[in-house]
Order: structure tokens, then sequence, then C-alpha cells
């Protein structure tokens, strides 16, 4: 999903942004996840032996635990524009953390009586942790469907029969801009949801920023790198005090409307967030926060990446 993708998924990474989505979605914003019990998992699910080319890398999951004993794996994928294959690939992602479960409770039998590989160590009693897969859509495009697996399947006329015997798997959407309740967060993710449900009115964003300035003037700097991206905001990008803690959001998105009026600009320059997508994309922060302070180190990184300068 490019820079959202990977802009968001550091932002969710935090323990109290990531309790505060799911406890929005699952529990109507009561406080029921704990973020101080949830822990990172390894996002890499490595490949079957079966599937020699898969591997995919979870956006964001963790595992929550509630009492010392694991509850539940959540999980996260971003995506920008509707994926008429999601149910599929949930299935495979969600698929591939239950081998992975399945595996770590063989290998604990095995150790614990001795038995050898090759022989069953998953037993009647044996169970595995229940995952929970939510795939968070920021595109402007409502997504309707796919919504479940049968939704991609082409029965035959009259084929009610036969597809009650189909397995279906059912996905959870949640579209940002359509679906999310944003008075059911308690976190900043409110504020930066709040900002992208509006981004596409400036004079609806502008006056959201002063009505929430409280948080915005002191935004930290993940979720401003995380908006001014989503937003395609370069000239916002090169406001914002990068090296710090937190961001005023205020004071750049004033000084972006306000030059906006002087020279006839508008929020987002293709160039700049082409280049800022690839860098996001290629993990170099570094070389993103030095492009935005230095042109030169900018124009560099525009030939690097072959971008006609706009």
């Amino acid at each position: 999903m490019g820079k959202i993708d990977i802009s968001l998924s550091s932002y969710l990474s935090h323990p109290p942004v990531f309790a505060d989505l799911f406890n929005a979605w699952l529990y109507g914003g009561r406080q029921v996840i704990d973020y101080r019990e949830l822990q990172a998992e390894d996002p890499v699910q490595n490949r079957p032996e079966y599937a020699a080319t898969y591997k995919h890398v979870r956006d964001v999951v963790k595992m929550y635990y509630q009492d010392g004993m694991e509850l539940v794996l959540l999980g996260i994928e971003n995506q920008e524009e509707i994926d008429y294959t999601a149910p599929v690939r949930i299935l495979q992602y969600d698929g591939a953390d239950y081998q992975k479960k399945i595996r770590r409770v063989e290998a604990e039998n095995r150790k614990r009586l001795g038995l050898k590989t090759g022989l069953t160590a998953f037993f009647p009693e044996d169970r595995i942790t229940p995952v929970i897969t939510l795939l968070l859509y920021f595109g402007k495009e409502e997504w309707r469907k796919p919504r479940r697996l049968h939704d991609l399947l082409r029965f035959p006329d009259e084929s009610d029969r036969l597809r009650q015997f189909v397995p279906d798997y059912p996905i959870h959407v949640l579209s940002v801009r359509e679906d999310m309740d944003i008075s059911l967060l308690h976190t900043q993710l409110r504020q930066v949801f709040g900002f992208l449900q509006r981004q596409d009115d400036r004079k609806a964003l502008r006056d959201y920023v002063r009505e929430n300035e409280d948080v915005f003037s002191c935004l930290s700097t993940d979720a401003a790198l995380f908006l001014a991206a989503a937003a395609k905001g370069t000239r916002l990008l090169t406001t914002l005090p990068v090296k710090e803690e937190t961001c005023n959001m205020c004071k750049a998105l004033d000084d972006l409307y306000n030059d906006g009026v002087n020279q006839g600009l508008v929020l987002g320059e293709d160039c700049f967030a082409a280049l800022s997508e690839k860098l996001l994309a290629d993990f170099r922060m570094e070389d993103l926060r030095a492009a935005i302070k230095n042109k030169e180190y900018r124009d560099r990184l525009y030939k690097e990446y072959r971008i006609e300068r706009c």
C-alpha cells in the first residue's frame, strides 16, 4: 500500500493506539483491552513446505493476554484501494497464523512427551488461540464487496444446495472515511482519523484542526508524518519539525493555507509525494527527513528515483 501502509503500520504499532482502535471496533469504545497486556508478535509468516514462494509480512500483529494467558491474536491489514481478492488473501494470512500456532503446540508436545519428529503431536484436548484480522480501508470508493469468500465464487444458477456445502469466510472491513465512529476513540487516533475523514475538504479540515488545537498543537511526530504523507502534503511536510518528538500541526497548516492563498497553491505536490512514497516504501526514513529540510539532497533523490521535477 505504499506510504500510508508503512507509516500507519508504524503509528498503529504503539500499544495504546492499537488497543484504542480495537476497543472502539470490538467493544464500542469500552476500555476492555489493556494496552499493557499486548505483546508484539513476529509479523513474518514463514512459508509452508508446500508453497516454496509464499511469504507475507503482516502490517501489524499483536497478541492480547488476559491474566497471563493468550486470549486472541489481533492483526491489521491496511488497504488504500479495494482489493477484490481480499477474502482469499485474509483467509491465507489467518490460516498461516493458525498453522504457526499448531506447530508450536506440536513442538511443545514432542518435547514434553519425547515424541519423534513426524509423529502426530496435536491431540484432541489441544487448543490454539483465535485470530482476528481487521482490514483498515482508506479509499474514497465505498467498499461494498467482497466481504466474504462467497462473493468471489461463481455458482451455477439455482445452486443454493451446492452453495451451502462450500465453506464461507467473512472478512472484517472498516472504512476510515465511512464506517469509523471517531467518538469511540480515546487517544490521538481520534484526531488522526478525523483529519483523514476531512482531508478532501480544505475548509472543513482547517476548522477541525482549529477545534482540536490542543491535540494538533502537540501531535506525535509519527502521527504528523503519517497525516502529511496520507494527504500528499509536500509543503506541509516541509514545515514539520521532524527532529522533535511532537509537531505543531496547527501552525504548519496555517502557514500552508496562508501561503496557498497568496500563491494559488493547494495541499499536495505530486513530485515530493511520489518521492515520499518511494522513500517510505524503502524504509528510508532518515533520507525522508533530510529531503524535507535540504533542497539539494532532495534534488539528488529525485534523480536517484528518476522522478521528473514538477
